[in-house]
Parts: C-alpha cells; structure tokens; sequence
C-alpha cells in the first residue's frame, strides 16, 4: 500500500513544497514580519516572503499509535508534533517509525521522504 501525499499545488503552499522538493524547509514570513505557518492568505497578515529554516527543532509532543488504523502506517509508529528552533510557535507534525524512546523538548532535525516523487518533511531525533 502505498503512502497518501499531500496536494502541493494549492497556491498559498506551492513555495513551500517546491523548497520541499529541493530539500529546503521554508518559512512564509507575512507583512507584520511573524511567521505564517501553514502558509496562508491571511488577510492583514499575507505572506510576502519565504525565509529557509535551519531544519531543526525540538520536541513539543507525541503519542505512540500501536493499533494499525490504516494499512499504510503499520504500528507501531510515533506522531511526533516538533517546533521550530529558529521559528518559534511554528510547529510541524510527522511520523516516526517505531515506538522510540523520547522526551520533552528532545531535539529533532528534518528529513525528507520521497513518496511517489513528493518529497515530505519528517522529523527524527538528533
């Protein structure tokens, strides 16, 4: 079974996966110079420019899924919610194959999947 992949062309995100693809993760940053994530026309606050993150971030939270729920993730697997280091209130979720053992604030990097030539951003521990 293969793996979802998102849509990466609805117009307020395409900058952000064409970085993806190339292996940068950007950082919409809008007119009142805060970031604006998930990228979004947001009226008084649209962004105006993409700024490339370091990649790394820290770990805000998790749970361990250890009941299939959809053949392409079999269990165990861990959705890990990380923020930013160089952004922060910006966070990302993803998934970690596995049950590893981790901890508040644990510091992560990005990585990035290939499923089915769309590169995704996902998370691991540093």
């Amino acid at each position: 079974m293969s793996l979802p992949v998102p849509r990466t062309t609805d117009p307020d995100q395409a900058e952000f996966w064409a970085g993806v693809a190339e292996g940068r993760l950007l950082v919409a940053i809008g007119q009142d110079g805060t970031a604006v994530h998930p990228p979004r026309n947001a009226g008084h606050n649209t962004p105006i420019r993409w700024v490339e993150a370091a990649g790394t971030a820290r770990l805000h939270s998790w749970t361990v899924t250890v009941h299939t729920v959809d053949p392409a993730f079999p269990a165990p697997y861990t959705v890990v919610l990380v923020e930013l280091d160089d952004h922060p209130g910006v966070r990302f979720v993803g998934n970690v194959p596995g049950a590893p053992d981790l901890r508040p604030g644990q510091p992560m990097r990005v990585r990035f999947d290939d499923r089915a030539g769309v590169v995704v951003p996902q998370w691991e521990p540093m």
